[in-house]
């Protein structure tokens, strides 16, 4: 796909790509983007952010829209190194954020808000923090790097 024609997007930026149903980090592209072959009745969903010179989330395990529902306010803080949200939660139901860390960067820490716990995974350029809230309030979120 050509990112300008095609995406509607700046040529001339970096841009991340994540697939929702594999649940993989297809990497980055500049102008130009290659999907992966697929089967008939099969398909990808694919969430394309900006790359950042800081960690993004690119991705989270609520909805197909892929933060379009879930998440009610997201901001990096330089000066901390942190970066922070809110996620609407359904009770009992797991929780995924993915989130894209750049070179010079790694997962420190994560504060949920509820006295909620989580788990921090990396792989390569991806971290993602896992969560279940008992109860449908929304969740409040730091992750350190």
């Amino acid at each position: 796909m050509d990112a300008a024609r095609d995406l509607r997007l700046d040529p001339n930026k970096e841009y991340i790509v994540y697939e929702f149903w594999s649940k993989t980090l297809i990497g980055t592209f500049k102008k130009t983007f290659v999907t992966r072959p697929l089967n008939p009745y099969d398909c990808d969903i694919y969430s394309i952010v900006e790359k950042q010179d800081r960690p993004v989330l690119i991705s989270t395990s609520r909805h197909i829209r892929q933060m379009a529902f879930d998440i009610k306010d997201l901001a990096y803080d330089g000066g901390q190194r942190m970066l922070r949200g809110v996620s609407r939660a359904v009770a009992g139901d797991p929780y995924e954020l993915r989130i894209y860390i750049p070179e010079g960067f790694s997962g420190k820490r994560v504060e949920l808000s509820e006295g909620l716990a989580a788990t921090m995974k990396t792989n390569g350029n991806l971290l993602t923090v896992d969560y279940k809230s008992s109860t449908g309030k929304d969740v409040e979120w730091k992750v350190f790097f």
